[in-house]
């Protein structure tokens, strides 16, 4: 899991390095009659005979905040640690800790160098395995098996834009929080400053999110995976090169197309970085396996699934037991456990909260009707999964299905 972390890790150091550096020169020249009079004279001859050494000390300073938020991050997300503490450690012990962080930045860049080649070396042997290259590859593929639609390429666009949008917010935020720590001596002030830098984190984190929903929304509400998987190409293609985006909303709109294959070799590049995101991985592979018809890649599935310690407190309970009954069912509908799996699809429509959601249940309930030989429910679920699913999979397969009943004569309404 870490491994994913470590090329943002490294830009990140990378880039607060450049920006101390940058501020440190500018607050030197512009305050020079400042320091020649706080510092003794020998000492500001050394600065000034040494001003990229001195840069270099301010970069390096910024590197260390950074890099001290960084670690605190990824050991919050692997052992599920209270942020509190992290609070309470600044405000109690903000000089020790960038201390530490200065320290650390050069073992952390070696660290991130080594996780980077080893991912990249793991990676390689995947790909290999499936025989596929890069993106560019990927989206080949996707245009072979599907139409590419053109008509959300500007919905694409502008969804792009907005998250760029809000990125430059959050770069500049990190360059404000690092003039404050950096020049502001008082605790007390600097503690204020970084918690209201995290408030603010925290909602330019949510608009961006939400920046994506009219993509979302083609497969969530309109039950277009087709466009769906179009808009997201579309998103992550920028001067005619493609480095894909939201691949787990890729590869649902894969699955729903009935393309598990691709669906699979998309989330060979998806970086598990942390619990949430290798929980959603492992969910996804299951409904990949099972449209592949592979009994051991779901009980793998399930197994690395219940390894996960997602956190939330009782939210990430509920959440990774959801994921995890999921998982079972797909066993359970594989090893033809029909009344258990029936009922997990009728509880699964009541909750449901998209539409994609109930036209996924709709079809299973009505597959198993079908085997179960109770026709008229088979029809009536395969009508609804038909007047909700627009362009997913399972609307061509109900009306196989219902043809398939009307050939046989079988009586397929009710009462």
């Amino acid at each position: 899991m870490w491994k994913y972390r470590c090329k943002t890790h490294l830009l990140s150091l990378l880039g607060a390095f450049i920006v101390g550096c940058v501020v440190t020169a500018i607050f030197f020249f512009t305050n020079t009659e400042t320091y020649l009079q706080i510092l003794p004279a020998d000492v500001y001859k050394f600065i000034s005979e040494n001003i990229w050494l001195t840069c270099a000390a301010g970069g390096l300073s910024f590197a260390g905040v950074i890099n001290i938020i960084l670690i605190a991050q990824m050991l919050m997300s692997l052992y599920n640690l209270n942020p509190f503490i992290f609070i309470i450690l600044i405000m109690f012990a903000a000089e020790p800790l960038v201390i530490l962080g200065i320290v650390l930045v050069v073992p952390a860049v070696i660290v991130c160098i080594y996780g980077m080649i080893s991912l990249n070396k793991e990676r390689g042997k995947e790909m290999k395995a499936h025989n596929f290259s890069q993106d560019e590859e990927l989206v080949r593929m996707y245009k072979l098996h599907h139409k590419l639609d053109e008509n959300v390429k500007s919905l694409a666009e502008n969804c792009r834009k907005n998250v760029n949008k809000m990125t430059y917010l959050y770069i500049l935020g990190i360059v404000a929080l690092f003039c404050v720590l950096f020049f502001i001596q008082n605790i007390m002030i600097a503690t204020l400053a970084f918690l209201f830098y995290m408030f603010l984190f925290n909602i330019l984190l949510r608009y961006r999110a939400s920046c994506l929903i009219p993509i979302t929304s083609l497969l969530y509400d309109k039950c277009d995976p087709e466009a769906c998987a179009s808009a997201i190409i579309y998103y992550s293609t920028k001067n005619g090169k493609v480095k894909l985006k939201s691949q787990t909303l890729f590869a649902q709109c894969l699955i729903y197309l009935d393309d598990p294959q691709l669906a699979q070799d998309i989330l060979i590049n998806y970086p598990r970085k942390d619990a949430a995101s290798s929980l959603s991985y492992w969910s996804l592979m299951a409904n990949i396996y099972y449209l592949m018809k592979d009994e051991d890649g779901l009980n793998r599935c399930k197994e690395e699934a219940q390894k996960i310690q997602l956190g939330f407190g009782q939210t990430g309970v509920m959440i990774q037991n959801e994921e995890l009954a999921s998982i079972q069912n797909k066993i359970d509908l594989m090893n033809g456990e029909f009344s258990t799996c029936k009922k997990y699809y009728l509880d699964s429509l009541n909750k449901a909260r998209f539409t994609f959601q109930q036209v996924d249940s709709c079809y299973y309930i009505a597959l198993i009707s079908f085997v179960e030989q109770d026709y008229p429910l088979a029809n009536m679920y395969f009508d609804r999964v038909i007047n909700l699913g627009n362009k997913m999979c399972y609307v061509s397969k109900a009306k196989r299905y219902q043809s398939k009943m009307e050939n046989m004569n079988l009586d397929i309404h009710e009462g």
